[in-house]
């Protein structure tokens, strides 16, 4: 699979009221099927559903979804519930995704993924590669009731 790395953010968005100290968003594509969403700052309860909308976006136009989240400051357990939505929304989209994880991303996933929902990377050249190997949606859902 090929990379593309010069090209250009699809889009990028502030957040917050301090757009300084809020989160910023940013998709890179990095082949035809595949999408890079990067975050930068902080993911709590006031713009986590604003990750989700813009992941949610991108998933109609792509096979693959390499989410970046190693260079947030902060990130609150309302950024757990927007990954088990981005789970829901990949698996409802036929897209296979990663994720990398930073310090404050791991700290949560420690506490609340106990189980392994979510296939990791230590960084976006070994998620792309995880990616080109197979399929890791993990969609993991409650039985129905009886």
């Amino acid at each position: 699979m090929s990379v593309a790395t010069a090209a250009a953010p699809l889009a990028i968005t502030r957040l917050g009221r301090d757009r300084a100290d809020r989160g910023l968003f940013r998709a890179r594509e990095l082949s035809d099927t595949t999408v890079l969403v990067a975050a930068v700052g902080e993911i709590d309860a006031s713009n986590s559903g604003e990750l989700l909308d813009y992941v949610e976006k991108l998933l109609s136009s792509y096979d693959q979804l390499v989410l970046d989240l190693s260079r947030l400051s902060f990130f609150g357990t309302d950024g757990y519930s927007t990954l088990h939505g981005i789970n829901i929304r990949c698996s409802r989209h036929g897209v296979d995704w990663v994720l990398v994880p930073g310090p404050e991303v791991s700290r949560v996933l420690r506490v609340c993924d106990t189980e392994d929902m979510f296939k990791t990377e230590s960084n976006i050249v070994s998620a792309t590669a995880a990616l080109a190997r197979g399929p890791h949606t993990h969609l993991q859902l409650a039985p129905p009731a009886k």
